[in-house]
């Protein structure tokens, strides 16, 4: 009789864990397009991915068809951070029939600008960074603080900001803009001016530069060098040198150009180039199938809710099913169209997703996560 009853307990308790799990499950269908993510101060979600604006002098077939390839260059651009794919044949031919990937067009009119709008078919566009063996950046991006000092040719300094009108920062608001990065510029105010000097960011004052950087609250931070360049190492008469860093992650590069104001959209592009390559998550069909991870902590509904609509959201991965639910930990189970190695880096820049001993994470072992909204 005992035995009995002990099975009975057992059996009820895998039965309201069914259910647990089923409910969750159902809220999770019902909710996933009523409730906006609420994560804090993560990633940024880029609007628009697909669609692209174009200044056109007039409505012309003509200039309609040049604006046409335009935004669509400018799409495969900002979807994949990538520029060799512009260099690619499929790239090439598909430019050929631009009109083939146009879901719907229109003209805005922005004060004096007529501008041609264009969203473009998400999944052909996919499908051609995909043959031009590139991959899809996510659309939740970090958000980018940049610092930029700049030496005109009397050899004085001076930071740029959000208030300056160099051409310069014109150039790098448009190409960010472009190119689907988030970006902040510093103020340049009284509490900037008291913690950070322009010897600290030519120098490169990691302390001072991090304290300074730490009330824009972004995801990264680059520091930007803008001089002219040395004669004997370069043909161009300006030259910007840029550092980045982003959580633990460190890159460096450098441009140069003959005139400055050149320098702001080739830093954009330098900086998306290298933030890419490591995040942009590419399809292959050998690699297809399920791949499960952990999240502890999850100490509220609405934070499951949250977590499944983050790693639905990755390129490559067509669904995101629970497994099982209990004490504040969730198992999803990912269904994915390329490396898993790939998914675990894109992951890694959301973050509500700390990893657990990320050095002993292998392709054989369950990825675990720690879900922080902090």
């Amino acid at each position: 009789m005992g035995l009995f009853m002990m099975s009975t307990r057992c059996c009820d308790e895998v039965a309201m864990r069914t259910l647990k799990i089923a409910l969750i499950g159902f809220f999770l269908i019902t909710l996933n397009m009523l409730m906006p993510i609420q994560i804090g101060h993560a990633a940024v979600e880029v609007q628009e991915l697909y669609q692209a604006r174009v200044s056109v002098e007039n409505q012309t077939a003509n200039e309609r068809n040049d604006a046409l390839k335009t935004a669509f260059t400018n799409t495969l651009l900002k979807v994949s951070g990538d520029d060799a794919v512009l260099r690619h044949e499929s790239v090439q031919l598909a430019l050929q029939n631009v009109r083939n990937f146009v879901v719907q067009y229109g003209y805005q009119q922005d004060g004096e600008q007529l501008l041609l709008w264009v969203q473009f078919d998400q999944p052909q566009i996919d499908r051609v960074i995909q043959q031009a063996n590139s991959g899809v950046w996510s659309s939740r991006r970090p958000e980018l603080l940049f610092w930029i000092v700049a030496e005109d040719e009397n050899l004085e300094r001076r930071i740029l900001g959000s208030g300056d009108d160099w051409p310069v920062i014109k150039e790098l608001i448009s190409a960010a803009e472009t190119r689907g990065l988030p970006v902040k510029l510093p103020l340049l105010d009284l509490n900037d001016s008291m913690s950070l000097s322009v010897v600290d960011l030519w120098a490169r004052f990691e302390d001072r530069i991090t304290f300074a950087s730490s009330r824009y609250d972004a995801d990264g931070v680059v520091v930007a060098r803008l001089y002219q360049a040395d004669s004997a190492i370069s043909d161009d008469d300006w030259m910007l040198d840029w550092t980045m860093q982003l959580g633990g992650m460190r890159w460096r590069g450098e441009v140069t150009a003959m005139q400055p104001e050149q320098l702001g959209n080739m830093l954009v592009a330098d900086v998306t180039q290298q933030l890419s390559q490591r995040f942009r998550i590419g399809s292959n069909a050998a690699m297809a199938g399920t791949w499960r991870i952990k999240v502890r902590e999850l100490t509220e509904f609405m934070d499951v809710l949250y977590a499944e609509k983050l790693l639905l959201e990755l390129p490559s991965v067509s669904r995101v099913q629970l497994i099982q639910y209990g004490e504040h930990e969730a198992e999803f189970e990912l269904f994915i169209q390329t490396d898993a190695a790939q998914i675990m880096q894109a992951i890694d820049l959301s973050k509500p997703f700390t990893p657990v001993n990320p050095e002993r994470r292998s392709e054989f072992e369950m990825p675990v996560y720690r879900w922080s909204q902090s």
